[in-house]
């Protein structure tokens, strides 16, 4: 039998309700369960509801100021009162959902009064009764009606909280049991993380998912308007009764919905995490110190699509529209948010993200300018559009840099700590954008043919949109990571340059490539590691690149000797190349044929560093080449050791080779690529602070495959001798227990008798 013909450890094929490495198909598992299934729906449909709701009260606020004359009356009156209705939503939001978050949670807690459920139902039935009369307001009280709606705005706020209270509450009850002792599931669960997820997501959607909304009951309206004078009146009307019916669609659903009674962790308020983490040194920077400048960007582009939704109401009355328009304004807007946050992954993956986010904050800038200055309806929805994409761009890609900068152990207080930093300043944008408007007010400007008409919503998205330009120029100032490269070359090479290479593990086998600069610490890991899964009964093949084949250790000495110095930066990088493609087919992918683990001390990634971010190639090209060369291998699982280039000269204990002595300014640059291209794949790639002992840099590195390495034929067979040992046990017990048993009912059938016997005999005498 060859090598190649030998058995391997079997590859077990994930648990579809655990998943696999897939955060997807982690989220899609979740609702394969019927009840967590349903209390979703609940959310979707009620969260369509709530936004459409908040819609609704915004139009007939407008309305009745502009009836009422609130305000003073005029422009500044009527943005005055949009800007109130956002104000007591957000006061109810505050008050219910930080301030009394404690005494809420109490009340609705698995020992509280409420009950989760009823509650919930309660809250929908509440805000489709409000939503119900909202409309009748204007002509029930019309000198009042602005008063009793913005009522109506605070008190659906005070029952959302209510409902989410519950619900954070109640689902954690629903997840799936974890996997037991010894599972084979490969990787192991996060179910909590899936959770998280999957309720971002539904928040985000309903908002486009509400414009719609109002769209077409929109129109409906206008129709009925036609013949109904009423419904000419209220424009918002059918609306309103749609988002009462949403609630009564998710009262229905919650209705049938069983909640376990176990207990779960406690509700968590919008603002918590507000304070910035802090580490052992002060305030927590991240890992090149960047966290505090990509935390305001991420805010900043959040609190710009919140202003321009904010005053999308009166943009949309200024162009002449009415509720469809406003409908259509938030839709696109918000709807090309989700669109940029889905497709940030895979949009340019050769560019840096640090200069991709500081595009799209450009980008979207210019486009909020754009938005109000044409005063063309069609055009106008095509640029909001646009400058959603942009926002979900820098959003995703904002995001995606946080987690790349923070620690693993601390990636959860960071994205806590953006995510509220979002949620203020989105309600600082909802509020400020219409009182700017408010003082502003409408413009017209006349010269000749020449006409400049705007009102106090365009120049709001104007100033807006200026506003975004200056934070992309800090974000490119001060965290660019190809300093010295011009940025029209980066981005030309980036649309023209083809595709990254396709992610292509291998089917059988479990690659492993350990990256970092010089000096982070590859080797010492590599042979730790290599020890550790030998031990758990893998083949390990411990390999490296450069020099890894008689080939390639001709190969290392012309590209690290000294005497090099004068090599090209193109020659350097097809030197690389051609050890690569001799390694993967003589060392790397036989190893992975037969089942083994293999580690290699450097892959593409290095190339893609050191010759594209530390030289001046295109990092395009760079992958390209190896693409190539390795046939689209790439390894299961990257772990990037990062360091400071300071820190890790330090560990030389050597003559530094041609590449270690390059300066400085070459080796932050080349840090900084790999950072990039994690941030493009965080899925594949470990970021450890390799600054840190090796002992607790290997224990992170466990932690990680321990959750993602297959077990191996000797681990599957000892668990399933574990198994089969304490089913044995169990069964013994079971049959001792049923013996023990046995013998008590035979001496108890035995007395019984002889007591019997004994009445016999006494009856006799």
């Amino acid at each position: 039998m060859t090598r190649a013909e030998q058995p391997t450890a079997p590859q077990p094929h994930p648990d579809d309700a655990l998943v696999a490495d897939s955060r997807e198909r982690a989220v899609r598992a979740l609702l394969r369960r019927p009840q967590l299934k349903r209390l979703w729906s609940a959310q979707l449909v009620g969260g369509v509801g709530d936004v459409l709701a908040l819609l609704v009260l915004v139009l007939l606020a407008l309305q009745a100021a502009v009836a009422e004359g609130s305000f003073g009356g005029g422009y500044r009156g009527v943005a005055f009162a949009v800007a109130t209705v956002f104000g007591v939503r957000i006061l109810a939001t505050l008050l219910f959902g930080a301030v009394l978050l404690g005494p809420l949670t109490s009340l609705t807690s698995q020992d509280g009064p409420l009950d989760r459920r009823w509650t919930m139902v309660g809250a929908d039935g509440l805000r489709a009764a409000l939503l119900i009369v909202a409309p009748l307001w204007i002509d029930w009280t019309p000198e009042d009606a602005l008063a009793v709606l913005l009522v109506t705005a605070f008190v659906t706020g005070v029952a959302e909280r209510f409902w989410t209270v519950c619900r954070e509450s109640a689902a954690p009850a629903l997840l799936p049991a974890p996997p037991p002792e010894g599972a084979t599931v490969r990787p192991l669960p996060d179910h909590m993380d899936a959770l998280r997820r999957l309720s971002l997501r539904t928040g985000f959607v309903a908002i486009p998912l509400a414009a719609v909304t109002l769209v077409v009951a929109s129109l409906l309206n206008n129709l009925l308007g036609t013949g109904i004078d009423w419904f000419g009146e209220h424009r918002a009307a059918l609306a309103s009764y749609v988002a009462a019916g949403l609630f009564a669609a998710s009262l229905s659903v919650l209705t049938f919905l069983e909640l376990p009674g176990a207990r779960t962790p406690r509700a968590r308020s919008p603002l918590e995490g507000l304070r910035r983490p802090r580490s052992a040194g002060g305030s927590d920077k991240g890992r090149t110190g960047a966290m505090p400048l990509l935390v305001l960007a991420s805010a900043s582009v959040a609190a710009a699509v919140s202003a321009a939704v904010a005053v999308s109401v009166l943009h949309a009355k200024d162009l002449g529209g009415g509720p469809v328009l406003y409908g259509l304004l938030v839709g696109a807007l918000t709807g090309g948010v989700v669109v940029g946050i889905r497709t940030a992954p895979a949009l340019l993956p050769s560019l840096s993200r640090r200069r991709l986010l500081a595009l799209a904050l450009a980008f979207t800038g210019v486009a909020l300018l754009a938005a109000g200055l044409v005063p063309d309806v069609t055009s106008v929805v095509l640029i909001m559009a646009l400058a959603g994409v942009g926002a979900g761009l820098a959003a995703n890609t904002g995001h995606t840099l946080l987690d790349q900068e923070a620690e693993d152990q601390r990636r959860t207080r960071t994205t806590e700590h953006l995510h509220a930093v979002v949620r203020v300043f989105v309600a600082l944008g909802a509020v400020i954008a219409p009182l700017v408007a408010a003082a502003i007010g409408p413009h017209r400007l006349e010269n000749g043919r020449f006409v400049f008409a705007h009102g106090g919503a365009a120049f709001t998205l104007m100033l807006v949109g200026a506003l975004l330009l200056p934070v992309a120029a800090l974000v490119l100032a001060k965290v660019d990571d190809r300093s010295g490269v011009p940025l029209r070359q980066d981005l030309r090479d980036a649309l023209l340059g083809g595709a990254d290479p396709d992610q292509t593990p291998a089917a059988s086998g479990f690659f492993i490539a350990l990256e970092g600069g010089d000096g982070a610490g590859k080797s010492t890991q590599a042979e730790a590691l290599a020890e550790w899964i030998r031990a758990k009964g893998h083949e390990v093949v411990l390999t490296r690149e450069p020099g890894a084949t008689p080939v390639g250790k001709r190969l290392r000495s012309i590209l690290l000797d000294v005497s090099s110095a004068g090599l090209s930066h193109r020659a350097e990088a097809l030197l690389y190349a051609a050890d690569r493609a001799e390694h993967i087919d003589t060392v790397v992918r036989p190893a992975l044929e037969r089942g083994a683990v293999v580690i290699t001390d450097r892959y593409i990634d290095s190339s893609v560093a050191y010759q594209g971010a530390g030289r001046d190639l295109s990092p395009t090209e760079i992958a390209r080449i190896n693409r190539w060369a390795t046939d689209g291998l790439v390894p299961n699982l990257t772990v990037l050791l990062d360091v400071a280039p300071e820190t890790a000269r330090e560990r030389f204990t050597e003559a530094p080779d041609r590449l270690e002595s390059e300066p400085a300014e070459f080796h932050a640059r080349v840090r900084a690529g790999f950072l990039t291209l994690a941030a493009a794949d965080p899925g594949r790639y470990l970021v450890v602070d390799a600054g840190q002992e090796p002992e607790a840099v290997t224990t992170v590195i466990r932690h990680r495959l321990d959750q993602v390495l297959p077990l191996s034929e000797a681990e599957i067979q000892a668990r399933e001798e574990a198994r089969r040992k304490a089913e044995e046990e169990a069964r013994r017990k079971a049959e001792e227990e049923a013996a023990r048993k046995a013998e008590e009912e035979r001496l108890e059938r035995e007395r019984e008798e002889q007591l019997a016997r004994l009445r016999a005999e006494e009856e006799e005498r």
